[in-house]
């Protein structure tokens, strides 16, 4: 039996839990009708029937249809990771993420937000019902793990939406999403949250997580524990300017004493698609599942529909900065390793290789040192030596050389604060590419806290990118109509 037997638990989930369609969307959000709620509200009310929703709110994480590929490929095309492959290059949705205008009525846009709030629902009647059973059959604190694995799926789910149809780069926005606490059972439609409160909800999520998820479940990576909490809480509070607590929680990740949470020696082994090892390494910190019968589909995605950007390989492979007199070299073979046989992104499996297992990470231990090293420096206004370290310690795991000669080297001591940040902002590129979608996220948080248009701009990297409200996604019209406006759409569509 496999690991999560995801093909019995994904049938039996269809009387468990909502089922909703793409073409749904707007019932999912605004005027859901309950089909299912019946068989939700009795089906829920055992240790084993928790586990068995717990497991499909998994398998919807990693599921290879129904959005969740674009959610990591869409990113990449808005800022200048990707570009439409051939077979897609006259689609006029794909080429309106990639020119930065994206159309109102896309199916792949509708399919994204329709796959998160499907996945904030399960976990919903998960957090719902677990939560109204006694402790009596569960193994001794398991339940309230199951609750608080249900709520780091869901924290995860609402931190994508923000970040995708929220002005999430501003916590007085009031353009933040709609914050599904609890399972849709009436047609009752409620209003979009503020920016700043749908922080809060992720982060009472996140704060569940902490205390109460497990260390690592059955020494799998493939399971919400309490080191994810750490490291997304880290994450949100970055990005909603609270960095002094930002970098103390990523510090509290990089310096624990737990060995399961470590940098792996090497950049490649990380994407080492033969074995299914490989999803547990010590440098995951949360990963989807994936087997030869079980694919994440993102090997197609990046073949079929989306390829790696040549503007972005050249940018990384000639990239170069002068740091104290000293030419510091972007990248030595992190990107360029990123082209596989075929045009596959090797980041995620290659089918022509007899590659099976997939990799796709939602938060890995290198993301944690360099929101770590940027925190650090926005809180204290200066470059501190831990801050140097955490961004070196990076380089330094992808061959960097400290001669203090010219190359890929690791950076000076004396390095200002500005070329810091910016040092942060490309080693980010250099490492995470095409995989969470930072390279766009940081692009646009670092353009409005200098103001958009001001100072740093989108647009010198993306040149298309010159419109802000543009820099995130529309609601998906369905939903505006069905909901007669009470959802409102972004600005500028």
């Amino acid at each position: 039996m496999k690991t999560l037997n995801i093909n019995f638990y994904a049938s039996m989930l269809s009387v468990l839990l909502l089922s909703l369609t793409s073409c749904e969307v707007a019932n999912e959000l605004d005027s859901f009708d309950p089909l299912y709620v019946l068989e939700a509200e009795k089906a829920i009310n055992s240790p084993i029937s928790a586990e068995l929703a717990l497991t499909g709110a998994y398998s919807k994480m990693s599921s290879g249809f129904d959005g969740r590929p674009w959610l990591t490929t869409v990113p990449a095309l808005m800022s200048f990771t990707a570009v439409p492959a051939a077979q897609t290059s006259s689609n006029a949705e794909i080429v309106g993420f990639e020119s930065n205008d994206p159309l109102k009525e896309g199916f792949n846009n509708e399919t994204m937000y329709t796959h998160l709030y499907e996945q904030i629902n399960r976990a919903n009647w998960i957090i719902e019902k677990v939560s109204d059973l006694s402790d009596a059959g569960f193994v001794s604190g398991r339940r309230l793990e199951i609750v608080a694995e249900a709520k780091a799926i869901r924290a995860q789910a609402n931190f994508e939406l923000l970040r995708l149809w929220g002005q999430f780069y501003d916590v007085n926005s009031e353009y933040g999403v709609d914050v599904r606490l609890s399972p849709a059972k009436t047609p009752e439609v409620f209003p979009r949250a503020s920016v700043e409160a749908t922080y809060t909800a992720i982060l009472n999520d996140l704060d569940n997580v902490i205390a109460n998820a497990p260390d690592l479940r059955d020494g799998h990576k493939y399971y919400m524990n309490k080191t994810f909490g750490k490291a997304l809480k880290a994450k949100v509070l970055l990005y909603m300017g609270r960095y002094a607590e930002s970098a103390v929680l990523a510090g509290e990740v990089i310096n624990s004493a737990d060995a399961n949470f470590k940098l792996t020696p090497t950049f490649n082994e990380l994407f080492d698609h033969s074995s299914i090892t490989t999803l547990d390494n010590s440098e995951s910190i949360f990963a989807v599942y994936a087997d030869p019968s079980e694919g994440t589909n993102n090997n197609l995605q990046w073949y079929l529909y989306n390829a790696i950007s040549p503007t972005y390989i050249s940018w990384a492979a000639a990239g170069t900065t002068i740091i104290g007199g000293q030419e510091i070299a972007y990248d030595s073979n992190r990107v360029t390793g990123m082209q596989g046989f075929f045009g596959f992104n090797s980041k995620y499996n290659n089918l022509f290789l007899g590659e099976s297992y997939d990799t796709v990470y939602f938060m890995r231990m290198a993301e944690v040192y360099l929101i770590f090293a940027e925190a650090e420096a926005r809180a204290t206004n200066s470059v501190s030596s831990t801050a140097l370290n955490a961004l070196n310690d990076i380089r330094l795991r992808a061959g960097a050389t400290t001669t203090g000669g010219d190359g890929f080297e690791t950076y000076p001591v004396g390095i200002t604060l500005p070329e810091f940040l910016e040092a942060v902002r490309v080693e980010k590129a250099m490492e995470l590419a095409t995989e969470v979608g930072e390279t766009w996220f940081d692009l646009v948080r670092y353009d409005y806290l200098d103001g958009f248009g001001t100072g740093f701009k989108v647009s010198d990297y993306k040149a298309t990118a010159t419109n802000s409200d543009k820099f995130i996604l529309p609601i998906p019209l369905q939903s505006i109509e069905v909901s007669n406006s009470v959802i409102k759409q972004n600005p500028g569509y």
